[in-house]
């Protein structure tokens, strides 16, 4: 019951974050990057959330790619693991005999 209302209490923080930013920046600006402009106007808020969601965006893929690759050496390593212990068995019951 502690989770809920830990995300309760997040959320309820969020929101909040929010709303003060969506008051505060309601300037209307047109970003310029070297010679290109956007052909149309949002409010900075609307920027500021755009940019924010394609930073967790990247930041998500980018994990995600990393756990893949993490998980494909993890998979080889114990193969190659399974295969040593496999041949360790093997020279253990013929030094036995």
């Amino acid at each position: 019951m502690k989770w809920l209302r830990t995300g309760l209490v997040l959320l309820l923080l969020g929101v909040a974050f929010v709303l003060a930013a969506l008051a505060a920046n309601q300037q209307e600006l047109t970003l310029t990057f070297a010679i290109w402009e956007t052909p149309f106007a949002l409010s900075m808020f609307w920027w500021l959330l755009a940019a924010f969601v394609l930073g967790l965006l990247c930041g998500w893929l980018s994990t995600a790619w990393m756990n893949v690759r993490h998980r494909m050496h993890v998979r080889e390593l114990k193969r190659d693991l399974a295969g040593a212990r496999g041949i360790q068995e093997r020279l253990r019951a013929a030094n036995v005999k």
